[in-house]
């Protein structure tokens, strides 16, 4: 099928994600579901029909979060590793908020990254898209105003989508909306603001279907933007990236991997 539905998300991992990257090597149609996308039914390499694992490492005694740390290029434009404390790893954030999102980053490029992965984990789980819910996620991880905008069109996307799928909500039983970060393209970096690309991995559509909407799995981007205020990085946009690339394209060779550190509470 070819009937555009969502607009892709990522489903946030109970889990703290670490990355590695240094100087030498590293460590490590249209389904929109707002920020980041993908296309039921499309043919493009950006789809496969098999599920995809993060691998998961030491346990964490944190509520269930996701955090994505990185160590940056030493050439990295603006990057400030002075933050960063003795034996941390780099970008790693301080505490969860009251949603258990990971907050309180580090003033340098692997922190900018890590609060962009953890947030687009966070707006794209299923449970946090809730009407009632969404606003004061992002509320919590966003300067001021951003969150109304972000939220209504959230809200807007996830009502449409559900009217598309014919399920009650995106979070009805028959309903399969799992989304996952897999891996990170830093597109700018100052000290004062970063945009990065979030990859990601998504499988959307209704189980069971009979009218040929069974859940496919897909492969795309979001856009994520923070700025340094307040003393953390906080969210001021996020949107669409580019659809793919699937694992097996070579272009997805320019986004550095996520290693996860931790696991549920």
């Amino acid at each position: 099928m070819s009937d555009s539905l969502t607009r892709w998300a990522t489903k946030r991992l109970a889990l703290i994600i670490a990355v590695a990257i240094t100087a030498t090597a590293g460590v490590s149609g249209t389904l929109g579901v707002f920020i980041g996308r993908e296309a039921l039914g499309h043919s493009s390499g950006s789809q496969n029909r098999e599920s995809s694992a993060l691998p998961t490492a030491t346990s964490q005694p944190t509520p269930p979060a996701t955090a994505v740390t990185v160590v940056p290029s030493a050439t990295s434009d603006g990057a400030d590793n002075t933050a960063e404390p003795a034996g941390a790893l780099p970008g790693a954030p301080s505490h969860v908020n009251e949603f258990g999102i990971p907050v309180g980053y580090p003033h340098t490029e692997p922190g900018a990254i890590s609060a962009c992965g953890n947030y687009v984990s966070a707006y794209m789980t299923t449970g946090n898209r809730e009407p009632t819910r969404i606003r004061k996620i992002l509320n919590s991880i966003s300067t001021t105003g951003v969150a109304d905008r972000l939220a209504k069109a959230i809200t807007d996307t996830d009502t449409q989508t559900a009217k598309n799928f014919s399920v009650p909500s995106i979070n009805s039983p028959q309903a399969a909306f799992n989304l996952r970060v897999v891996g990170y393209h830093t597109q700018t970096f100052t000290t004062t603001k970063a945009s990065v690309k979030i990859w990601a991995n998504s499988s959307v559509g209704v189980y069971d279907s009979t009218t040929g909407l069974n859940p496919v799995e897909s492969w795309g981007t979001d856009i994520c933007t923070v700025a340094w205020s307040g003393g953390d990085w906080k969210l001021v946009d996020a949107g669409n990236g580019p659809d793919g690339p699937a694992p097996t394209d070579r272009a997805s060779e320019q986004f550095q991997r996520f290693v996860l550190q931790g696991a549920p509470a």
